[in-house]
């Protein structure tokens, strides 16, 4: 039985509710919630004409969509209808009223408690409902094969089988290892953020950390899928016919689930994944593809378009996917090698858009060359750095000349590191569960450059790259080292995102020498409640600067070009009154 957790901060009367509810479904699990009576208003006020009919209880099965309109009466005036709880992954469509929620198999056996709110001119009322995920994907169980006691943390090897879910059939049954690390003195009362680390090729097994502030995942890929999947018919047959579904990312997903649910003191508000070159772009596609379970990227050397591989890296993945041309689809139907161009998710995917990415490449690396971040797309026409801008991602990005394992030559290992970390940072820190901003066309951000400077000819590995070890001879043009977005902060301790108000108090951090301040865009991201419906129009101020913004198409709010000082100036958005 999968851990149930439903019973956090509740308060008495939501017990009482919480265990009726759970007295229902287990005397008769397979009670239709349709069939059972609607909620009448939880806190009625005003007069008692409006009214939000929902039923209490949904339940869906792991892999279905569940779909649950909701009706509105006696609405007088202007109506909006709010939602608070969404299970992770979960959609509220405000203008047709409908939840839709497609839970993945390792949200089976939890339950969320959701909050509907109706306003109108006169009145305000509200109703709950419970969906329950049964839990219907059952991979098999890791098994723990040693136990190493280290300083302050227990490292444990495991062995993780697969079966159907995890493996193609011809291969189900074979064991994968992996490696955890528990921090002891984690627990429910203080709980501690998870990182899920993904090693590169050729970097298995893992070296030994010493971990005692953090829960650290090692999965292991040693057939090179880049973190994805492969063809359902290996190793057997052909790939061409099949499908690719994503067995490896399930893997991964599976461990963490088995921590999450193991460890009471395993924050899963707090999951990030980390990784670099295979492992980089392991972490980006998960981070973006799965982002419902992730609070953050942080990925180096990171190819984010699957069809701009070297050469001969893209023969080994078509041995695993088909060749690009055949778009052989994934388990959604949809062509692997398009699943995986990542600008196409941040354009296609309002879960990719909610993540926020920290990235590091090499201008003279030779294995992953710049032009992964910075050439068009063959399927979208953008580059991921331009998708990072155009579509108001949060991100961080550094580059210089160094290379794939070499530190650049001039400024050296880490010259951007001012010693911040969302993942660590008391007052700038990320959370799945908490808004953050996304910072964009920053007058700060250096100039990555698109193409080729003159000093090195073109070639199909290694696009522009120099000698890591020279200094000054990269032939990409552009600056040389840069970073994107680099010295902005926020106060998530400070924020404040409700129904009808949302604020967050922002900063520019000043380097030595550095007297001016940045113009920025700001697009408030991972919004809990202040949620707008598209064209919208939102009041900000910030400072003494005020005006009017309306939201795009799918809610999102940008407020432009805000000048950022050094002190910290709450951002506040509000609904524009009509």
């Amino acid at each position: 039985m999968r851990r149930v957790r439903m019973f956090q901060s509740c308060n008495p009367r939501h017990l009482a509710v919480a265990l009726a509810l759970l007295t229902t479904v287990l005397l008769d699990p397979q009670r239709s919630a349709s069939a059972q009576s609607e909620t009448e208003p939880l806190i009625p006020n005003g007069p008692q004409t409006l009214t939000v009919r929902v039923p209490p209880l949904q339940t869906v099965n792991e892999e279905e969509v569940l779909r649950v309109t909701v009706q509105v009466e006696g609405a007088q005036g202007n109506l909006r209808v709010f939602v608070d709880g969404l299970p992770p992954g979960a959609h509220w469509d405000e203008l047709a009223r409908t939840l839709t929620f497609q839970p993945d198999f390792i949200q089976g056996g939890w339950r969320h408690e959701v909050t509907f709110t109706a306003k109108d001119d006169q009145a305000t009322t509200q109703a709950r409902m419970t969906i329950a995920v049964r839990d219907t994907v059952r991979p098999p169980e890791p098994r723990i094969v040693q136990r190493e006691e280290l300083p302050g943390s227990l490292r444990l090897t495991l062995e993780q089988p697969t079966d159907t879910w995890l493996d193609s059939p011809g291969y189900a049954g074979r064991t994968f290892p992996a490696v955890v690390t528990v921090p002891l003195a984690a627990m429910a009362g203080n709980p501690m953020p998870v990182t899920v680390s993904l090693h590169g090729v050729g970097n298995w097994p893992p070296t030994t950390q010493v971990s005692t502030d953090r829960f650290i995942i090692q999965p292991s890929d040693p057939n090179l899928t880049y973190w994805w999947g492969y063809s359902e018919s290996l190793p057997r047959g052909p790939v061409q016919g099949t499908a690719v579904p994503p067995y490896t990312a399930r893997r991964v997903l599976a461990l963490l689930e088995w921590v999450l649910r193991s460890y009471p003191g395993a924050d899963p508000e707090r999951v990030f994944v980390e990784g670099d070159s295979m492992g980089g772009a392991g972490a980006l596609t998960l981070g973006l593809l799965d982002a419902r379970h992730f609070a953050g990227v942080f990925a180096k050397h990171a190819q984010p378009v699957a069809r701009a591989h070297r050469p001969w890296r893209l023969a080994q993945l078509s041995s695993l996917w088909g060749m690009p041309e055949e778009e052989v689809p994934d388990a959604q139907g949809l062509g692997v090698w398009s699943r995986l161009d990542l600008t196409r998710a941040l354009r296609d995917e309002p879960g990719a858009r909610s993540q926020f990415l920290f990235l590091e490449h090499g201008k003279d690396d030779p294995i992953i060359h710049f032009g992964s971040v910075v050439r068009p797309s063959p399927l979208t026409g953008a580059s991921f750095y331009e998708s990072l801008q155009s579509w108001h991602i949060g991100h961080v990005a550094v580059w210089d000349e160094g290379g794939h394992v070499e530190a650049d030559p001039w400024l050296g290992h880490r010259w951007w590191d001012r010693g911040w970390n969302p993942r660590t940072d008391a007052r700038t820190f990320l959370r799945r569960d908490l808004a953050f901003p996304a910072f964009s066309r920053s007058s700060w951000d250096g100039n990555p450059g698109s193409g080729g400077s003159g000093r090195q000819p073109w070639r199909n590995d290694s696009g522009y790259a120099g000698d890591p070890k020279i200094a000054g001879d990269t032939g990409w043009d552009g600056d040389v080292a840069g970073m994107l977005n680099r010295s902005l902060r926020w106060d998530t301790s400070a924020l404040v995102d409700t129904q009808g108000r949302f604020l967050l108090p922002l900063r520019a951090v000043l380097g030595p020498g550095v007297t001016d301040t940045p113009v920025v865009d700001v697009t408030p991201r991972r919004v809990q409640r202040f949620h707008c419906l598209p064209g919208e129009r939102i009041r900000w101020s910030f400072g003494k600067a005020s005006g009017t913004v309306t939201a795009a198409s799918d809610g999102s709010v940008t407020v432009p070009r805000l000048s950022l000082g050094v002190d910290w100036t709450p951002l506040v958005l509000e609904r524009e009154r009509s």
